[in-house]
């Protein structure tokens, strides 16, 4: 019942290795079937998701974008500064990532500000921007990641490519952010904490891990550095707070547990 619970709840990790366990079937299992997982590159795009997402419990990226776009005076600006925000992001934290952190972020501005007529559009360019933005870094995306690895790709010459597309994508988003009318805007600073010593540790595993990208250190060695970590912030009540639902969220009140049986009754009902 567990399982199938869990299943449930992640819709989207049950399609995916649904997916995977049928593909494989057309290929012919043998002594070389082990040899097609690249582990660096799985053990890369895994600790950097990690990392991030421990960030994102702690609350780290909504704040600082939070802390960002509400020194912005109108819509305009703040929409050039929610692009930029998940462009930049995507870089460092993958495009996915950037999507689901920065995204939820753009809906709460809009929202808390009587703005909504501009949500679909800004969403159009957060998605744009989340998928060009990430060209420029080896690791901002599982595609870059891979040719970066596999063919042992200098990063100056990575970068190199991949600037002039770069620098082209920023300055079309900035004038499609152009297209809309500077109208005032307040925003609703967020009533929502940080907890110092937990984002300390994760930018720690986060260089850790980039040393790794950048072919420094052994990917087995961060790898575990990595989950005994994790493992341990969680098993010692580290996180329960941040992994909460924020202030903001109608969960606040709500414990961890409550919260989790909640979201799937509604889901599922």
């Amino acid at each position: 019942m567990k399982a199938m619970n869990f299943f449930k709840s992640n819709m989207m990790f049950t399609v995916a290795l649904a997916a995977a366990i049928v593909t494989s079937v057309f290929v012919p299992f043998d002594r070389e079937y082990w040899g097609y997982f690249d582990l660096k590159t799985l053990s890369c795009l895994f600790c950097i998701l990690a990392v991030v997402c421990a960030l994102k419990n702690v609350n780290f990226f909504y704040v600082l974008a939070s802390e960002i776009v509400k020194r912005f005076s109108n819509i305009r600006i703040c929409t050039i500064a929610l692009v930029y925000i998940t462009f930049i992001g995507s870089m460092f934290i993958t495009n996915d990532m950037a999507l689901i952190t920065f995204l939820p972020l753009g809906f709460f501005v809009l929202s808390s500000t009587g703005q909504r007529q501009h949500m679909a559009y800004l969403f159009v360019l957060q998605n744009i921007a989340a998928n060009l933005g990430g060209m420029l870094a080896p690791f901002g995306n599982p595609q870059n990641l891979f040719l970066f690895t596999k063919y042992d790709i200098p990063v100056s010459e990575f970068v190199e490519i991949m600037l002039p597309p770069f620098v082209a994508s920023m300055i079309l988003l900035t004038l499609c952010c152009l297209v809309i009318k500077p109208e005032p805007l307040k925003i609703i600073p967020a009533d929502t904490e940080i907890n110092r010593k937990q984002t300390i540790i994760c930018f720690l595993l986060f260089a850790f891990t980039i040393s790794v990208v950048l072919r420094q250190v052994p990917y087995p060695i961060v790898l575990g550095a990595v989950l005994i970590t994790l493992t341990a912030m969680l098993s010692s009540q580290w996180t329960i707070r941040s992994l909460a639902p924020s202030r903001h969220s109608s969960y606040s009140q709500a414990t961890w547990p409550e919260y989790r049986q909640s979201r799937h009754a509604s889901r599922f009902s």
